[in-house]
This record gives structure tokens, C-alpha cells and sequence, in this order.
């Protein structure tokens, strides 16, 4: 057995527990480019039109969305060229704790990426190289987005979507997009 296999039983099966099982496949969505994409889309709207006097936050919205993108740009590309399969797909005994939303199997196939890991680390390296404009108490936005960003990718191994290497790739492409995109829309 390889590293990323021991590494993906040792948090998909050796850390299995009720508290686990409860939290993590319903938090795994949070990191999702759906749920992310939309909810920067309407923030975006939001904050160019000035909506609750939200203005002072469009620059932070549209670097996060530009990030999105170019993170949705590598990662499709990577997925199409590589085709690896979910862990789910090709070991046995894996741990699939349902959701809120039904089983947490997954019509696309592809593991590496990780998606749900590229996209949170995006909004989170905005986030993180940008906060102190934004918020007085910047240092504890950090560490939130940070700790926000760890579970998501601990998540996708825990419900057997992911292997160690596709989240660490995924979060990777997550990084540079963000940097990328803050360096882009430089102010």
C-alpha cells in the first residue's frame, strides 16, 4: 500500500466516529464550487450595487470571484487529462457516511483534484492576503478562513471522496489562483 492510501484508511477508517459521521459529510458542502460560486455571485451583485452599504467589500468579492474562476479553469482541465478515480471507485472497505442530501457518492467520477478543496483554498488565500483591509480584526479572520479551509479538505478524505494527494493538489491550485487573482486585480 502506497502513502496515499495509508494515509486516506488512516482518516477514512481509524478516525471513523459518530461525531464525524454527523458533522463532516454536511460541512463537506460548505467548500463546494456551487455553494461557493453562487454565494460570491450574489455577494458580488450585492456589493456593486451597494446593497446594505456594502460597497467598501467589492474589491474583496471580485478578486474571490476571478479566483473561482481561474481555480474552476485548471481544475476542469486537470480532471478531464487525468481521470483518476474516486477513492470509493477502486479500494474496498471505504467509509461513506450519508448526508443531509442523500448518499455521498458523486456523479463525476474524477478524484484529482479535489474540487471542493481548490475552491475553498481560493476564497480563503483572497481572503487571508486581503483581510487586513477589510476587517479590524483581521488576524482572527485568518485563522477562522484557515480552519475553514483544513476541515473542508479533512472532509472530502473522511467521506471517501478524496485521496490525501488530490486534496493537497486541490488546495495547491486553490493557493495560486487566489495569489494569482489578488496580483491580477491589484488596487
Amino acid at each position: 500500500m502506497d502513502l496515499n492510501t495509508e494515509i486516506f484508511y488512516f482518516i477514512n477508517n481509524d478516525l471513523n466516529n459518530p461525531v464525524f459521521n454527523a458533522i463532516l459529510p454536511n460541512f463537506t458542502h460548505l467548500g463546494g464550487l456551487t455553494f461557493l460560486a453562487i454565494l460570491f455571485l450574489i455577494l458580488f451583485v450585492i456589493t456593486r450595487q451597494n446593497i446594505f452599504n456594502t460597497r467598501k467589500y467589492y474589491g474583496l468579492v471580485k478578486t474571490i470571484v476571478l479566483a473561482i474562476i481561474i481555480m474552476f479553469c485548471i481544475t476542469s482541465v486537470l480532471k478531464l487529462a487525468f481521470h483518476l478515480p474516486r477513492p470509493y471507485m477502486v479500494l474496498d472497505n471505504v467509509n461513506l457516511p450519508p448526508t443531509s442530501f442523500g448518499v455521498s457518492k458523486t456523479a463525476d467520477p474524477n478524484s484529482f483534484p479535489s474540487g471542493h478543496s481548490a475552491t475553498t483554498a481560493a476564497v480563503v488565500t483572497v481572503i487571508v492576503l486581503k483581510a487586513k483591509e477589510y476587517y479590524e480584526k483581521y488576524q482572527l479572520a485568518i485563522i477562522i478562513m484557515i480552519l475553514f479551509l483544513v476541515v473542508i479538505a479533512f472532509s472530502r478524505i473522511y467521506i471517501g471522496m478524496h485521496f490525501p494527494f488530490d486534496v493537497l493538489i486541490g488546495a495547491l491550485i486553490g493557493i495560486l489562483s487566489g495569489v494569482l487573482a489578488v496580483k491580477i486585480l491589484k488596487e
